[in-house]
């Protein structure tokens, strides 16, 4: 159940009147967002409740962009570090969520991938580039030196994590919004087995709190590697790679994508 702070501003969101408490609305979120990390909230909870609060502000008068949302925010998906993506031209929106501290992607390519997130696919169906496009974003092989993990080796949790699981997820179930959802339908199709939906939520929730943390600790900007992470953290961050290599593997053998 999420505090009764974050629902009371869930009801504010789209009922914003002025660009400067739309403004309010997005930068208390990200306030609250850090209190409710601190009492524990599931982060999957926390990315749900975000996405809807950025999308309902769009809507909300002071605001009425037409721009079609696509990405994480669309999935339901987003942390307060995840750029705002769309579809269509609104340099007005652009200004107003910098001015909040958001991240902006602005209007992006228009790819199946984006099309599907936003909707704008009826009744989509699993589809091979879908897969091709999540193998193709597996996490790297872990970096040896002298024996043990290279220290120096770049983490990146949105780009290695992150992106591949949304990415599987999609393939396996686009008709659904959420990756956690598309994971759970896409176990029900017989898209993925029991094993790989369970590996991939694993990783999801916590490549989230892993990300989660490093935003709440206000250094998601900085380049990080292994060596920097806490050893919970690099423990967590190692297992969770190796996790969705295995079920890349797995979808890439079962369906006769090329590894690179």
């Amino acid at each position: 159940m999420l505090h009764q702070s974050l629902r009371d501003l869930a009801e504010q969101a789209p009922l914003s009147t002025s660009t400067t408490t739309a403004r309010g609305v997005l930068c208390e979120a990200q306030q609250l967002l850090r209190n409710a990390l601190d009492h524990r909230t599931p982060e999957t909870a926390l990315t749900g409740w975000f996405s809807g609060v950025v999308r309902d502000t769009l809507r909300c008068p002071a605001v009425a962009s037409t721009v079609t949302l696509t990405g994480a925010h669309a999935r339901g998906d987003a942390l307060p570090c995840s750029p705002v993506e769309w579809f269509g031209e609104d340099a007005a929106l652009a200004g107003l969520l910098r001015s909040a501290g958001l991240e902006v992607g602005g209007d992006t390519a228009v790819t199946d991938a984006a099309r599907i997130d936003a909707g704008l696919v009826p009744s989509p169906t699993p589809q091979r580039p879908l897969l091709e496009l999540a193998v193709a974003h597996r996490p790297p092989a872990l970096q040896i030196a002298d024996g043990l993990p290279d220290s120096d080796m770049p983490v990146d949790i949105p780009a290695t994590l992150l992106q591949p699981i949304s990415d599987v997820a999609r393939w396996a179930a686009p008709g659904a919004r959420s990756t956690l959802d598309r994971l759970s339908a896409g176990l029900e199709a017989g898209a993925l087995t029991e094993d790989e939906a369970e590996a991939l939520a694993q990783a999801w929730e916590t490549a989230l709190a892993l990300q989660f943390r490093r935003w709440a600790d206000r250094v998601d900007k900085q380049d990080v590697t292994l060596g920097d992470l806490p050893a919970l953290h690099r423990s967590a961050y190692g297992a969770a790679a190796r996790m969705v290599a295995g079920v890349l593997r797995s979808l890439a053998g079962r369906h006769g994508v090329a590894l690179a």
